[in-house]
Formats: structure tokens, C-alpha cells, sequence
């Protein structure tokens, strides 16, 4: 018997101005546990990496996940990166920043790591 590993995906922000230049903040549901995503190229991001970009995640463990999702009135996971994409869309580049108020002012936890 095989186990199949559902992932769900929700872009929250996508800058649609340059090739060279942009940024793209996703919300991924993996294995029942939420990951968030921003992917940066161009520009800056040279000053910080040989390759133009930088990726920098926010993780969360089962029980924050589930904090959250209950935050959103979320009981499927396809419905919270929904969710989380169409309220935290509007901050646009400082979506996955907001994210992380959101959670510190609710006291859900999370991890994050930056790879240049």
C-alpha cells in the first residue's frame, strides 16, 4: 500500500513588474503542516547572494498550524492556503512579514531560516 503526500499551494504575492527583479511569497499545506515561502531575485538580493536570489521560509509545527488554521475558520487545508493567500495578499511584499505579526500577537509560534 502506498501513502500519497497531498501538498496544497496558494500564491499570496506576485511581483508582476520585472523578469529580473521581483519577489513571490507562497503558503504551502504539506503533510498537514503550513510553510511560507518568499522567493526574492534581482536587485538586492544580489548584494546578499552570488545567484540574485534569496529564499526565506516561516515554518510551523502541527499544533501552530492548527492554531492558525483555527484563527481562519479553516478545517481543509486547501481552504487555509486560501485563506491565508486572499487576507495576507494585500500586503503585497510585506505579506510573509505580516504573517509573522499576525502569529506573534496570537501567540502561534514558528520557525524561519533564510538560504542565500
Amino acid at each position: 500500500m502506498s501513502m500519497r503526500l497531498m501538498t496544497y499551494q496558494a500564491k499570496i504575492y506576485e511581483d508582476p513588474s520585472d523578469e529580473k527583479v521581483g519577489t513571490c511569497i507562497s503558503a504551502y499545506m504539506e503533510n498537514c503542516l503550513l510553510f511560507i515561502i518568499q522567493m526574492d531575485w534581482g536587485g538586492i538580493a544580489y548584494d546578499y547572494s552570488k545567484d540574485g536570489e534569496v529564499e526565506s521560509f516561516v515554518f510551523f509545527d502541527l499544533e501552530n498550524t492548527n492554531k492558525l488554521a483555527r484563527s481562519f475558520q479553516a478545517r481543509r487545508e486547501e481552504v487555509f492556503v486560501k485563506k491565508i493567500a486572499e487576507y495576507f495578499g494585500r500586503y503585497k511584499r510585506s505579506a510573509k512579514h505580516e504573517i509573522c505579526k499576525y502569529c506573534d500577537k496570537r501567540g502561534i509560534t514558528y520557525m524561519t531560516h533564510v538560504h542565500y
